[in-house]
């Protein structure tokens, strides 16, 4: 095979292969360092590191004491585009003949991708391990409360408090319904789902799921304008699932909202053969500030006094049961947008 093959296998190789001489200036680079904003001519000579602005994670290495030791570390690289990248490195000595070290060879491989995965993964392994506690917990508690709860109720029966002892009686049963709601939640959260998939109308469940919240809006003078896409018409969901669901995140938006103003709900089927069917619910309240979004699927993470920060944690484990997505959009002071994704399978 000719040389003209050999260069073909590099060029079109996944990393950036690369071979330095003794000074550590650029002798050969091959073609997918261009998705990194470099033409190949512009970097020959150059001094790797410098060019590639290259920072190793770790400790820092001078190219000449590398020359003749093979090694494995990793970088972080801006690229001429100022995009930064996580890379694994690895180099050899590049020997003549005569076994004298003329230069190192070696390649950069994108690991950006690896290390955010892992990270989700830990991410993940670390919350299934919270619910865990948490729901040993919940269980501790459950019983004790119950039990609080039937005596509250005997004594109330039984003493016929006054006016004054009445309003004390009344305030622990408030406190006791708090805390089984808590329980409650911490308890969904952390069981595993088991999805009753049917084809049913997705506009009547949003329907009612609306109704059911008319009480709460009317409370707070709130309104909920709907706008169902007409090009969706079923859709394969579990009912009591995404009713849970989308509760969790109207009342959300409800709560976010300023009284008297209007929170939208619509759904849109996908633009592409299998784009996802999306429902996007919308307020304008006060939205979220850009260092608390991040923690918004975190369970017991709330911006409220009275939330337990479990809701959005449950809408998520519910909607990826279902093999979608959920994401939030938001601007402080003009209002947040979640947006719920279900496979174009299921819909239609």
């Amino acid at each position: 095979m000719n040389a003209s093959f050999y260069e073909q296998l590099l060029d079109n190789a996944s990393d950036v292969i690369w071979a330095i001489d003794t000074e550590g200036r650029i002798t050969y680079v091959n073609d997918c360092v261009r998705e990194w904003g470099y033409e190949r001519e512009e970097l020959l000579t150059q001094p790797l590191l410098s060019i590639l602005n290259t920072k190793l994670i770790g400790k820092r290495e001078n190219v000449h004491t590398l020359l003749g030791i093979s090694q494995i570390h990793e970088m972080e690289i801006v690229n001429k585009r100022g995009e930064s990248y996580t890379v694994m490195v690895k180099s050899s000595p590049l020997r003549a003949e005569d076994g004298a070290v003329i230069g190192m060879i070696g390649f950069i491989r994108d690991v950006t991708k690896t290390h955010l995965l892992e990270e989700k993964l830990k991410n993940e392994e670390r919350l299934a391990s919270l619910g865990r506690l948490a729901a040993g917990i919940a269980h501790e508690i459950r019983n004790p409360l119950s039990s609080i709860k039937m005596n509250l109720t005997i004594l109330k029966k039984r003493l016929r408090p006054s006016l004054a002892d009445l309003e004390h009686f009344e305030i622990a049963q408030e406190e006791v319904a708090n805390l089984e709601r808590i329980v409650t939640e911490l308890l969904d959260y952390a069981k595993p789902i088991t999805l009753n998939l049917r084809w049913q109308n997705l506009h009547e469940r949003l329907a009612a799921v609306l109704a059911s919240l008319r009480p709460v809006l009317k409370e707070r003078g709130i309104k909920v304008e709907f706008k169902p896409d007409p090009a969706i018409s079923m859709a394969l969901f579990d009912q009591g699932k995404l009713h849970q669901a989308m509760l969790n995140v109207l009342l959300n938006a409800v709560q976010a909202s300023r009284p008297g103003s209007t929170v939208i709900m619509e759904t849109r089927a996908g633009e592409a053969e299998h784009a996802p069917l999306q429902i996007l619910v919308r307020d304008f309240g006060k939205g979220i500030e850009p260092d608390n979004l991040k923690y918004v699927f975190d369970p017991f993470y709330s911006t409220r006094s009275n939330g337990t920060g479990l809701g959005l944690s449950v809408v998520r484990n519910i909607i990826r049961n279902h093999n979608g997505s959920v994401t939030i959009e938001s601007e402080p002071g003009a209002g947040t947008t979640v947006r719920l994704e279900l496979p174009a399978g299921l819909a239609g």
